[in-house]
């Protein structure tokens, strides 16, 4: 049995029967019993031991596959630390990644859960994936289409692959995303504008977004969180415009990167940014036991140490039924509940 402690971000225990480190793609998986892929573990909330296999992918590295004048193909191994990806693209100057800086997790994980941070998608770069078929141990690729990436959502996150490497087009001419929180919350904007002169660079856009990060979002290596536990939801447009009666500031975005089966309801439906409505019922910064939410940010789900992934989970349901009970509305989980 293994202590499942250090290598989830929510800080919580729990045992696995068996527990293996992946260094090698081609490493063999044991498929006798149901078996689990971990990255960082950023994005899980263990309520109780897991009966059979943590995979742990260690396996890392960035190269360049392909190099034009204007672009670059950059293929990066599963277990390779998502920032530090960031990083080496910024250091590099190129763009198409740096709103996503200091997201915790892997590139595997980013791939499964089809990120997205202040207007940039790892979607919107995706070139390809290279993935293991643990049924029939046969290596495939994926191209975009092939992955059915939604709004935080992905094939991978209900098949058994291994995905081994994903490969990104980034740009080497300058393409910064800085309007998207600007008219939405007025954050990127004025952070830039603190940091850095125009025009900006894609190191002031990584700069800023790392400092608007650090200074409102909690820090996982010191309090136990797996970022926004909860989807942004989508309601009807006369649903919000009924919300905003009770919450004038209240938030919603187009439901871009979702997908629907009526091209039309593009137009009926809108993303409602739900971190606004928990404040409005009181959950920013509410302690219950050795559970809390950040007191900026009331996605953000926080052990306040040594509580146990059922307490994170019996507070985060209290949060959901608190929403259906005022805002008839059914939180999805975005973090993935075991």
């Amino acid at each position: 049995m293994t202590d499942l402690f250090p290598y989830n971000t929510l800080k919580v225990h729990a045992q696995a029967k068996r527990f293996i480190e992946l260094n090698s793609p081609d490493q063999k998986i044991p498929t006798d019993e149901p078996f689990l892929f971990l990255g960082l573990g950023a994005n899980i909330l263990f309520t109780k031991d897991f009966d059979g296999t943590i995979v742990k992918i260690n396996f890392s590295g960035i190269k360049v596959v392909k190099e034009t004048d204007s672009e670059v193909i950059i293929e990066a191994a599963a277990g390779q630390n998502w920032h530090d990806l960031v990083t080496w693209s910024v250091d590099h100057n190129l763009s198409g990644l740096e709103n996503m800086a200091l997201i915790p997790g892997t590139v595997g994980a980013a791939a499964v859960g089809n990120i997205a941070a202040y207007g940039q998608n790892q979607e919107d770069v995706f070139e390809s994936l290279s993935a293991l078929d643990i049924t029939t141990n046969k290596s495939i690729n994926f191209f975009k289409p092939d992955c059915k990436f939604t709004y935080r959502e992905s094939l991978f996150k209900k098949n058994a692959f291994l995905i081994t490497s994903v490969t990104y087009r980034l740009s080497k001419v300058p393409h910064l995303e800085t309007s998207y929180h600007a008219t939405r919350h007025a954050s990127l904007l004025p952070t830039l504008q603190q940091i850095a002169k125009e025009p900006y660079t894609i190191k002031d856009v990584y700069n800023a977004i790392i400092k608007m990060r650090t200074e409102k979002l909690p820090d996982w290596h010191k309090v136990g969180t797996a970022g926004s536990f909860f989807k942004n939801p989508v309601i009807t447009k006369q649903k919000y415009t009924k919300m905003q009666s009770r919450i004038p500031d209240l938030l919603a975005y187009p439901i871009d990167k979702l997908l629907y089966t009526d091209p039309s309801d593009q137009d009926k439906y809108v993303k409602l940014s739900v971190a606004r409505v928990l404040d409005e019922l009181g959950w920013k910064g509410k302690n219950i036991g050795r559970v809390s939410t950040s007191p900026n940010q009331a996605l953000y789900v926080i052990n306040l140490g040594g509580a146990t992934g059922q307490e994170i989970f019996e507070y985060a349901e209290m949060m959901r039924q608190d929403i259906k009970k005022h805002f008839d509305i059914d939180l999805e989980y975005e973090v993935r509940i075991i």
